[in-house]
């Protein structure tokens, strides 16, 4: 058997081991788990954005706590001063005093309303963000639940074709071992750019490019100690 027939004997069992492996991977289950994967991929960073919030939501709370403590302790100091002015007789009372005093008082009180209706506001929001926060769980949940199962019946899948995918990997190591090492060389560096590196010539033309081939090239392929790439794709030509 000459060289190029050793050769595409080989292509023929390489071939033929990607196919299985492509088989292998191209199974229902397998394209599930590659869905699932991709969904928990942006679930994850969803709810890393979701707790992210939350956690602002919450800051804001208790500092609006905070302050709203200060608040209350100064509008009872000045509830306090106010008392203490009204017990002054009448006669003793300085109006700016007064309207000073109440003008305090107001303002500290309609800053305390405001912020109550913004403590209000924020914490509707931060219950939202909690209740879309446990719903993100659950279906995290769901869906890890079954990327679980589903990677174990791909790894069944595996194991039952476990067998026949050695045992197409020992063809291909048997048929290397009787291909010339440049050649196999030259085979793997044109299947960089194609599926196929070998490829039949028939009436005058590679099959893979349906390229004619010059008269000189067709005179020196028939002689099987030459090899020849297919000026147009660069496949190498083979006549049986």
């Amino acid at each position: 058997m000459d060289k190029l027939a050793v050769l595409y004997e080989y292509q023929q069992a390489d071939l033929k081991l990607e196919a299985y492996e492509q088989q292998l991977k191209d199974t229902p289950a397998r394209r599930q788990l590659i869905k699932l994967q991709s969904y928990l991929q942006k679930q994850k960073a969803l709810l890393k954005e979701i707790e992210n919030k939350a956690l602002v939501e919450q800051n804001e709370l208790s500092e609006i706590d905070v302050q709203y403590d200060r608040m209350m302790e100064f509008l009872s100091k000045k509830q306090h001063d106010v008392s203490e002015y009204e017990k002054l007789d009448i006669n003793v009372l300085d109006y700016n005093v007064v309207k000073d005093l109440v003008r305090d008082y107001e303002s500290v009180y309609e800053n305390i309303v405001k912020q109550k209706r913004r403590a209000l506001s924020l914490q509707k929001r931060a219950e939202e963000t909690d209740a879309k926060l446990k719903e993100m769980l659950v279906r995290v949940g769901k869906a890890q639940k079954e990327f679980s199962e589903l990677k174990k019946k791909h790894q069944e899948e595996l194991n039952a074709g476990a067998e026949e995918l050695n045992k197409l990997k020992k063809a291909v190591e048997a048929a290397a071992a009787k291909v010339d090492p440049a050649l196999l060389s030259k085979y793997a560096r044109i299947k960089q750019n194609t599926a196929v590196p070998v490829t039949h010539l028939k009436n005058g033309r590679c099959m893979g490019c349906n390229m004619e081939l010059p008269s000189r090239d067709l005179a020196k392929i028939k002689k099987s100690d030459i090899i020849i790439e297919c000026e147009n794709c660069g496949r190498i030509l083979y006549m049986e």
